[in-house]
């Protein structure tokens, strides 16, 4: 048997077992049926056109863990600093199970369609908890093409959003934990961005309710600030170095990468050598956003409700705006500014966006009649 015709039985299988998963829940749908079907599809084509070679494609981060599950735990096994920088929890049970024979960056790319499945899940349930019908308009802005996209590749990204998601939409103290534990172990500064939105949504109630555009902007730029000290306390605390001052926090180039950050644009800031880590061309990646439309519709769409009605600042929405403002603080110390990063923001602004927007419409529909009977 060749390769590809075993690596396309493997994918199958785990096509089935993900059906298998969902049917046995009353709470299946036919989106979920075609995020399986896609997710085979996808994995099969990368594989048939790239072979190996796959975990070159769109990112060398897979090549890391390919590294990691084939050569770094079989020789050199499990120690105390890998569990961050090795991402044990996603690359131990890869390796475990892979020892069976099953392809290790297929099962990667399998636990990342779980995760999709789970936001999917996830996001539904929230919106049934507001009285709300998945419709065919909220499918993009919740799992739509870069979340299915990002599923196909052997990375972490959609199981951060996964987790990202479930620390936003759920209140429970032990759902949160373990979720900014997942985060915090894959990807820290996420974690602690995280936590910092939770703590700062939790103190802006007890704030004064007047000016509330000024006080907005204000906190943002406070926790701005704290991101962009918190990325050097984080790299004295990781790598050991010697604890320095920001750089750059209110320069034109930072300013203008964080708001073309917020629409996903930001690869048109980048000059010089920080260019090098983007590979396609502006062209290219332009065009992509056509494609994944939702790196620019959701941001926009989340910032214009939270505006829209801002006496309505409810915590998920200051949380979610929070963390990503301090996600973005301390991201502004490196050159790594791409749009994978701000995955995990994607899928929380996306479902807060249609909750808020079908409350705006059900609103409008309790006004209408109203104001028709008043001018009788």
């Amino acid at each position: 048997m060749n390769e590809l015709a075993s690596y396309s039985i493997q994918a199958i299988a785990f096509a089935v077992i993900a059906m298998l998963a969902i049917s046995s829940s009353r709470k299946a749908d036919l989106y979920q049926l075609f995020l399986i079907s896609a997710w085979l599809v996808g994995v099969i084509v990368i594989y048939a056109r790239y072979g190996e070679g796959q975990v070159l494609f769109y990112s060398n981060d897979q090549l890391f863990h390919r590294q990691i599950i084939e050569f770094y735990l079989p020789n050199e096994g499990l120690t105390a600093e890998g569990i961050i920088g090795l991402r044990y929890l996603l690359t131990v049970p890869v390796y475990a199970v892979s020892l069976i024979g099953f392809h290790p960056m297929l099962l990667n790319k399998f636990a990342q369609l779980i995760a999709l499945l789970l936001i999917y899940q996830q996001s539904k349930s929230y919106l049934n908890q507001h009285q709300v019908r998945v419709k065919v308009w909220h499918l993009p802005f919740i799992t739509g093409p870069l979340l299915l996209f990002m599923s196909l590749l052997s990375l972490r990204d959609v199981i951060l959003a996964c987790f990202a998601v479930a620390f936003v939409l759920n209140d429970s103290i032990r759902w949160r934990i373990f979720a900014v534990s997942g985060m915090t172990l894959l990807r820290p500064h996420l974690g602690v961005a995280m936590l910092a939105g939770l703590l700062i949504s939790e103190l802006y109630q007890y704030m004064a309710p007047r000016y509330q555009v000024l006080k907005l902007l204000l906190v943002s730029t406070g926790t701005y600030v704290i991101g962009t000290f918190f990325y050097w306390i984080g790299a004295v605390l990781q790598q050991g170095v010697n604890l320095n001052n920001p750089s750059g926090v209110f320069t034109q180039t930072n300013i203008t990468r964080m708001f073309s950050n917020f629409t996903g644009f930001q690869f048109l800031t980048l000059r010089g050598g920080d260019d090098a880590v983007v590979a396609a061309s502006t062209l290219s990646l332009v065009a992509s956003r056509l494609i994944f439309f939702e790196t620019f519709a959701i941001p926009l769409l989340f910032i214009l409700l939270f505006f829209r009605d801002i006496q309505f600042l409810t915590k998920r929405k200051l949380l979610t705006l929070q963390a990503f403002i301090f996600f973005y603080g301390i991201v502004s110390q490196t050159p790594y500014n791409s749009t994978r990063q701000n995955i995990p923001f994607l899928a929380c602004m996306g479902v807060i966006a249609v909750a808020d927007l079908e409350r705006l419409q059900k609103m409008k529909q309790k006004i209408k009649p109203a104001l028709q009977f008043a001018a009788r």
